[in-house]
């Protein structure tokens, strides 16, 4: 059955999609995660940037990638193996489903990245990780040379990422798609289904909602961040969802558009 879907034309005619993921993984990881960000101005005693540095982060980077996408890309796995009258459309339904998603996290963070460097915002620990030279005048906009670092280059260029948030938009991308998906795959919308169905379809929203505002108690955002960034993920969920599914008030809401065709 694997030979058979992936020779046929319904698996070759998202291969385009699948290059634009591997591209933007690669852009992500090599190119808009180390890029520079612009070196904007600040004032040393401004509290907004004056927090103290979290060594310990409650939601690492490689914990935002396992529950934005890996876990969702799991739960679509096995539940679309699970659902489905043919082998055949259990695979479609598999692909697409996590075509979307990948799309969604992808395109979210890529762009997220792009807007961190260009609006270099400092982060709530900004000062602490530029450690600012004795003398500096504090009522004056100064600029990154001021900066000792005492963190190190690295931290102190980050210090510049602040917004938007990109724990919140890839947490939004993709645990909201995510439950979109199950909306449409339980049928939630045309049937009535007990209570857990509805909770098992909404607790990704919360997951991404608690990634997104321990931001704010780590230091590393301010709340218009969080906001901006939840956004983006956000809108670009919906995006690519749609993009691959029904309405969720269509019947055949839980099988994909191609499909159909």
């Amino acid at each position: 059955m694997l030979q058979i879907y992936f020779t046929s034309s319904k698996f070759r005619k998202f291969i385009p999609d699948w290059i634009v993921v591997i591209l933007l993984v690669i852009i992500f990881f090599q190119v808009t995660e180390v890029a520079q960000p612009f070196a904007r101005q600040f004032y040393i005693n401004d509290p907004t940037i004056s927090h103290p540095f979290a060594t310990q982060e409650q939601v690492t980077d490689n914990q935002l990638y396992l529950y934005s996408v890996l876990i969702p890309s799991l739960i679509i796995s096995l539940i679309s193996l699970y659902l489905g009258e043919s082998n055949f459309e259990k695979l479609h339904n598999l692909q697409v489903s996590c075509l979307g998603l990948w799309l969604s996290v992808c395109v979210t963070s890529v762009l997220t990245d792009v807007l961190k460097c260009w609006i270099s915002n400092p982060r709530p620990d900004f000062l602490e990780r530029c450690g600012p030279q004795k003398g500096t005048p504090e009522n004056k906009l100064v600029g990154i040379e001021v900066c000792t670092s005492p963190l190190g280059p690295m931290y102190l260029s980050d210090g510049l990422k602040s917004t938007p948030s990109g724990h919140s938009s890839m947490a939004f991308s993709g645990l909201l798609y995510l439950s979109l998906w199950l909306v449409g795959q339980f049928k939630l919308i045309q049937k009535r289904k007990s209570i857990g169905y509805v909770l098992i379809a909404g607790l990704p929203i919360l997951v991404a909602a608690y990634i997104a505002l321990s931001r704010t108690q780590d230091y590393r955002h301010h709340f218009f961040d969080i906001g901006f960034g939840s956004a983006i993920g956000i809108v670009f969920a919906v995006i690519f969802y749609y993009k691959y599914f029904n309405s969720l008030s269509d019947e055949s809401c839980n099988v994909p558009i191609d499909y159909k065709d």
